[in-house]
C-alpha cells in the first residue's frame, strides 16, 4: 500500500511539473525549426588532427542531412607542461583547444560568431610512448568537448534568431 501511494505522488508531481513547464512556455533548446536544419551541417576547417576530430564530433552530435547552414572554424591547439618532477622532468600536460567559429544561413548573414576554449590535461610517465598516448587522447576528448559546445552555442543562437522573428 505504501509503495502504490508513493507511485502516485511521484505521478502527481510529475504531471504538475510538466503542467507547469508548460504553462511558463518552456521550450527545449535543442527543439525548434532552426536547430532541425542543423543535420548536414557544412564545416569549413583548417587540416590539422583536431580540426578533423571536431568535425567528426560534430557530425556524430548533429547527424546526416542537408543544412541551410555553414559553419567555419579556426582552431588553434596548444600543449603546456603544469609542473615537474623532482627530477625537471613535467609529468602533467594541458592541452589547450581555442576555436573561432562563424555561423552563416544559406545568404551568408552572420548567424552566430565567437571563440570558445577548452581544457583537457593528461600525465605521462617516463616512457615515452605514453606522452604521445596521453596527448592523443587528451586531443580527443577536448575535440569532443569543443564540439558539443559549438553545438550548443548554436542552439542557443537558433533559438534566439527564432524569437526574434517570431516579434
Amino acid at each position: 500500500m505504501l509503495s502504490l501511494r508513493s507511485s502516485l505522488l511521484r505521478t502527481g508531481v510529475l504531471v504538475i511539473t510538466l503542467i507547469s513547464l508548460s504553462a511558463c512556455g518552456f521550450k527545449p533548446l535543442y527543439g525548434g525549426a532552426g536547430f532541425s536544419q542543423l543535420p548536414g551541417l557544412q564545416v569549413s576547417r583548417g587540416q590539422e588532427r583536431v580540426d578533423y576530430l571536431i568535425d567528426d564530433a560534430l557530425r556524430d552530435f548533429l547527424g546526416d542531412g542537408r543544412s541551410p547552414y555553414h559553419l567555419t572554424l579556426d582552431n588553434e591547439t596548444t600543449q603546456s607542461s603544469l609542473g615537474l618532477s623532482a627530477t625537471g622532468i613535467a609529468r602533467q600536460y594541458a592541452l589547450v583547444i581555442t576555436t573561432d567559429y562563424t555561423l552563416t544561413d544559406a545568404s551568408g548573414a552572420v548567424i552566430a560568431e565567437g571563440r570558445l576554449r577548452e581544457e583537457s590535461l593528461f600525465d605521462a610517465s617516463s616512457d615515452p610512448y605514453s606522452l604521445v598516448s596521453g596527448a592523443s587522447n587528451a586531443e580527443e576528448q577536448a575535440s569532443e568537448a569543443m564540439a558539443e559546445r559549438l553545438v550548443q552555442e548554436i542552439a542557443v543562437a537558433l533559438r534566439q534568431r527564432e524569437a526574434i522573428e517570431r516579434r
